[in-house]
């Protein structure tokens, strides 16, 4: 199958188990944000970030491609997308965002000691898991209309995003602290 489907030119787009919504809708911003964050890590990983940094973009990405997926699927299609075995976001990936992120400011001394300036650090890296925190945040708010409209029933989703803007956060000031170790 050819990736121009042209199904798209109506402004409509396909959700999960063939639901049609126009592409301007509250979820498509979502996911799609999501998408974009998701992308914005891709970037991160390539850009020469700390191998520890990308092990844990990794575990993020593949937790973001769940998230796309259910926030792509109509509450009442969530038990076809239960039943064909879709994973979702659980309480365990917001705890284990948790325990990533308490166990990088004890392990480094990672503390919020006032707002940080994006790129004032001098590295690609942290500038970019800036941007990345950023465009999470944007992705919460996305998700939270969603909850908002009643169209959105799991809260782990919106738990998930805001647990991730924080170790985004860590990870910044991590790989910023790690450039100014001496070799």
């Amino acid at each position: 199958m050819s990736i121009i489907t042209k199904r798209g030119d109506d402004g409509q787009t396909d959700l999960m188990f063939g639901k049609r919504s126009p592409k301007s809708a509250p979820r498509l911003e979502a996911y799609g944000t999501v998408d974009e964050l998701n992308s914005l890590l891709g970037v991160v990983r390539a850009s020469g970030v700390l191998p520890e940094t990308v092990e844990k973009i990794d575990g993020v990405q593949e937790r973001l491609v769940r998230l796309m997926g259910e926030l792509a699927t109509l509450e009442e299609d969530l038990p076809k997308y239960d039943e064909k075995g879709y994973a979702r976001i659980h309480e365990e990936e917001v705890a284990w965002l948790e325990e990533l992120s308490h166990a990088m400011e004890k392990e480094c001394d990672i503390r919020f000691r006032g707002w940080a300036r994006p790129g004032k650090e001098a590295t690609l890296g942290s500038a970019q898991l800036d941007l990345a925190r950023a465009v999470c945040r944007r992705a919460e708010r996305r998700v939270a209309v969603l909850r908002d409209m009643d169209a959105l029933s799991n809260v782990q989703s919106a738990l998930f995003l805001n647990r991730l803007s924080d170790l985004l956060w860590i990870l910044a000031r991590y790989e910023a602290l790690q450039a100014q170790q001496p070799d």
